[in-house]
């Protein structure tokens, strides 16, 4: 485990968002990046709007941290009942890890990623996504329906 700071910054921003209160209540995601033995919030990414617009900006070499506020729809337990299972919201932790990221960064993102989880509470479930297409919204909730049952 490599000697990382994680901010109080980063840890009221995704409380806030967390919980839907102060200046981050509206946020679906919070972008991390490493910066020498810091983890800084990635300002750019994180002010984007939609998970689409966060996959397409997110940088071809370098690796992100990211905390997505999933929130969906339960599916029915019986589908002639007609009942509503109601919303559900989960905190997703993606690591956003390329291919073409340079060795070195890849294990500095697998020596720091269990620090950076155990500032955050009430992180649901973790993906490690190595290309655009494995950060999915349809596959954070599946995933999230399997520890559910």
């Amino acid at each position: 485990m490599l000697n990382c700071q994680v901010s109080d910054e980063i840890i009221k921003s995704y409380e806030e968002m967390r919980m839907g209160k102060g200046a981050n209540k509206d946020k679906k995601f919070l972008v991390l990046k490493m910066h020498e033995n810091s983890i800084q919030i990635d300002q750019e990414l994180t002010k984007l709007s939609s998970l689409d617009e966060l996959t397409a900006n997110l940088p071809p070499k370098n690796t992100r941290f990211i905390c997505y506020h999933l929130s969906f729809e339960m599916p029915t337990q019986n589908e002639n009942s007609g009942i509503r299972e109601g919303t559900r919201t989960k905190m997703m932790f993606l690591t956003w890890c390329p291919n073409e990221t340079k060795v070195k960064e890849k294990f500095q993102v697998a020596a720091t990623v269990k620090t950076v989880k155990e500032k955050l509470n009430g992180l649901s479930a973790t993906i490690h996504c190595s290309v655009k297409g494995e950060i999915d919204e349809k596959l954070m909730i599946e995933k999230c329906l399997t520890f559910m049952k």
